[in-house]
C-alpha cells in the first residue's frame, strides 16, 4: 500500500457536500484495508483564479494509505461527482498527520480578520464621538454663518437680476449689437507700411 494525499474543491453553492464527500472517502479507504491520516474540511477559500466561473470554493484534503484500486475508484467519484469543481491525488513517501499548512493558515487568516474587525470596530466608535463633539462645537458658530449668508442673499439676487436684463437686452437686438461691432473695426485706421 502506498500514502497519498488528495485535495479537492467544492462548488460554493454546495458546500454541505464537503464533508459528506470526506466521510465517503473515508469509509471506502477503511472498507478496502487501507488507513486515514489525516482528514481535514479546510472550509471556503479564495482561488487563485476562476475556475468554472467561480472565485471561491471549499477545500477538502485527505493523507491515507491504501491500494491503487481504492485510489482509481475516488478518480472515478472525482469525474462524476458535479460538485467537485477541481481534484489532485498526489503519492507521498510517508504519512503526514499533523496539521496541514493550508488549514493553519485558513485558521490564522480567521483570526486576522476577527481582530482587525474588533479594533476597527473600536476605532469607529471613537471617530463618531469626537464628530458628534465637533458638531457641537461647530454649532454656534454655524448658526451665524448662516445669518450672515441670508443678509447677503437680497444682494446677490440684484446683482443676478442686474446681468439677466442686460442679457436680455443684448438678445433682443442681436443685429443691431452685430453693426456696431462692424463699424467699430471700420474706425480704426488701417496703416501701411
Amino acid at each position: 500500500m502506498r500514502h497519498y494525499e488528495i485535495v479537492f474543491l467544492v462548488h460554493p453553492d454546495q458546500s454541505d457536500q464537503t464533508q459528506s464527500i470526506l466521510n465517503k472517502f473515508s469509509s471506502v479507504v477503511t472498507d478496502s484495508g487501507g488507513v486515514v491520516h489525516r482528514s481535514e474540511n479546510i472550509g471556503n477559500r479564495r482561488l487563485s483564479y476562476p475556475i468554472q466561473d467561480q472565485f471561491k470554493a471549499f477545500f477538502g484534503l485527505m493523507n491515507i494509505e491504501c491500494s491503487q484500486e481504492v485510489i482509481k475508484e475516488i478518480k472515478d467519484s472525482f469525474k462524476f461527482n458535479d460538485s467537485i469543481i477541481r481534484d489532485l491525488v498526489m503519492v507521498m513517501k510517508k504519512a503526514q498527520t499533523d496539521t496541514s499548512a493550508l488549514s493553519s493558515q485558513a485558521n490564522e487568516e480567521e483570526k486576522i480578520v476577527i481582530n482587525s474587525d474588533s479594533e476597527s470596530s473600536f476605532q469607529k466608535t471613537d471617530v463618531l464621538k469626537k464628530q458628534k463633539e465637533s458638531k457641537k462645537e461647530a454649532a454656534p458658530e454655524e448658526l451665524e454663518q448662516k445669518e450672515s449668508k441670508k443678509e447677503a442673499a437680497p444682494e446677490e439676487l440684484e446683482q443676478k437680476e442686474s446681468k439677466k436684463e442686460a442679457a436680455l437686452v443684448v438678445e433682443e437686438n442681436p443685429v443691431k449689437n452685430l453693426k456696431d461691432e462692424e463699424t467699430k473695426d471700420l474706425e480704426k485706421p488701417i496703416l501701411n507700411d
